[in-house]
């Protein structure tokens, strides 16, 4: 009961945070409203709306990049994370040096933030309970790849970040096992929407697991199954049937060749099954089941006789993988794994035992998918909540990744600098009053779309067109987006200068506290879920499995 009074309070508290009327107006708004010239901002903003313009403080130092509002913003928010809440919620004396300029209703947004969003270090448990000290997985157990003489094989055709994530759930998924006796017999796996393998592989070859590799794709799955083929010549999958409407199933064993040929003696680990299909609740159950009977023309795995003789007693335990469950895959797979395991033992030739899973693309989500526990639904504070598409849009933002390094910080800027320059053209793009494309007021844009000829460019023309995606070359100066702009909108004869820095600055901190809430967002889908399952597990007749919530990636 008092586990349970702890997450119900986590759970309200993220929402006591969303609801509040600051965070709440930051996603009445969209970018693009406050590049409009006729934009007011509403009352929440008038201490922050001042000095992110520079009113209040005048102009910034020579070095513009450094002492941009939204760095300092950055700034902050990094140290909110990093210095004991002591010494940040002192008084502005004891702030560090420069911080004393950001109002104090974002510098209280900033805190509330770094300390409701769930920590991100590797293998940090947020549920059963949320915020405690020691709660952290195996952090020991994770091993380098970087002296694996199978890395340059199993990476072929990853990009840096899908190799990077790969790695770490391989990791993680190893040190489970490991780590937690009721899974160190888990032998079966299912990668939910494996796409071209690349963790499948990696369960097999590094874990020694058997694997169903599940993805609705027929593409995808003939494409995993080729490259599988190429790295491993001899072992070649079975040909993928010629109708990619049907559900198709083909199978790989084993490790790489020059593992292959070790001992004979040596037993075989691992095998992959690609299936393609379409992936829900039922049909994940369905497909498992499935694969773990045997059916169809290929064989599930290859189990010695003992593995055979005490696996027919009891249901074979499976781990269910998602690295990329997007919107509503997460919930689908949760579905499944709480109805098979209420699934009576005498007759399921499988149960489930864990479930790694990486939620993503939250705005895909169901709006049936939030609100999912009990514990919030039957809140005050939850029973009106809603998230809308902007808080969902945003639930994947990592402001605390931005500064990791220069890099990351250059790509930061690039990505605001894409959102603040779109926005700053939205009364070209969609002129409030067809009369009149220039705004008159000051830091909106300043458009003449009439060129010497009196050849205008009239609103319907405008509407008709698509801005669409400029590469990153276009972001480089305001007169080549300018360009690229008047190009793709036609406007040939008219031209499109820069606006007031003012307007600019207001748009990006308005996008980056944005960003500083997502994590939040995060937060509160993640343990409604866990709590959900929970729930689901607890109201079960069988006994409850271990069940926890740790990010990893």
């Amino acid at each position: 009961m008092v586990q349970k009074d702890l997450n119900a309070q986590h759970l309200e508290s993220l929402v006591d945070f969303l609801s509040e009327p600051l965070v709440t107006s930051l996603f009445a708004w969209h970018p693009n409203d406050l590049g409009s010239a006729s934009f007011q901002p509403p009352d929440e903003w008038q201490g922050w709306w001042l000095w992110a313009g520079g009113e209040m403080h005048g102009e910034r130092d020579h070095d513009a990049h450094a002492s941009d509002p939204w760095m300092l913003l950055l700034r902050y928010y990094d140290s909110c994370r990093r210095i004991s809440d002591e010494t940040i919620a002192g008084s502005s004396l004891r702030l560090p040096e420069g911080f004393q300029t950001i109002p104090a209703p974002l510098r209280s947004l900033m805190q509330n933030a770094s300390t409701l969003a769930s920590p991100r270090q590797r293998g940090h448990i947020i549920y059963p309970e949320p915020g405690g000290a020691d709660q952290t997985l195996a952090h020991t157990a994770f091993s380098s790849h970087e002296n694996d003489h199978r890395r340059v094989d199993a990476f072929r055709g990853m990009s840096p970040k899908k190799a990077h994530e790969v790695a770490e759930m391989t990791s993680f998924i190893r040190a489970m096992t490991i780590d937690f006796p009721s899974i160190s017999d888990i032998r079966m796996a299912v990668d939910v929407g494996a796409g071209q393998g690349y963790l499948s592989r990696a369960l097999r070859d590094d874990c020694g697991l058997h694997v169903l590799a599940l993805d609705y794709s027929y593409v995808q799955t003939q494409g995993a199954a080729k490259r599988d083929a190429a790295n491993k010549p001899k072992r070649r999958p079975e040909a993928l049937p010629n109708d990619p409407h049907e559900a198709s199933t083909t199978r790989q064993t084993g490790h790489h060749a020059d593992e292959a040929q070790a001992s004979d003696a040596e037993p075989l680990r691992g095998s992959l099954t690609y299936v393609t299909a379409k992936i829900d609740a039922n049909s994940l159950r369905e497909a498992t089941r499935a694969w773990i009977e045997g059916e169809g023309s290929n064989a599930v795995v290859d189990f010695s006789s003992s593995q055979i003789k005490s696996e027919q007693r009891n249901p074979v335990p499976v781990l269910f993988v998602a690295l990329h469950a997007c919107g509503s895959l997460t919930p689908d797979i949760l579905r499944a794994f709480t109805a098979q395991h209420r699934a009576s033992s005498a007759t399921a030739s499988w149960t489930p035992r864990a479930a790694v899973v990486v939620g993503c693309c939250y705005n895909m989500m169901r709006s049936e998918d939030f609100l999912l526990s009990r514990a919030l639904r039957s809140s005050q504070a939850g029973s009106n909540f809603k998230l809308s598409p902007s808080h969902l849009q945003l639930a994947a933002q990592v402001p605390a990744e931005w500064m990791r390094s220069e890099e990351t910080l250059h790509q930061a800027r690039l990505a605001l600098r894409k959102i603040v320059w779109r926005a700053l053209i939205q009364d070209v793009l969609h002129p409030p009053q067809e009369a009149s494309a220039d705004s008159g007021m000051p830091g909106g844009p300043k458009v003449r779309v009439q060129g010497p000829h009196d050849n205008a460019v009239t609103t319907e023309e405008r509407r008709s067109k698509r801005l669409g995606r400029l590469n990153d070359a276009a972001y480089a100066e305001w007169e080549t987006f300018a360009h690229r702009v008047r190009a793709k909108l036609g406007l040939h004869q008219g031209t499109l200068e820069r606006a007031d820095r003012a307007r600019e600055r207001r748009i990006e901190v308005f996008h980056v506290l944005r960003c500083i809430v997502g994590p939040v967002i995060e937060s509160l889908i993640m343990l409604d879920r866990a709590v959900w399952v929970a729930e689901e597990l607890q109201a079960s007749s069988h006994s409850s499995c271990c069940l926890f919530v740790a990010q990893t990636l």
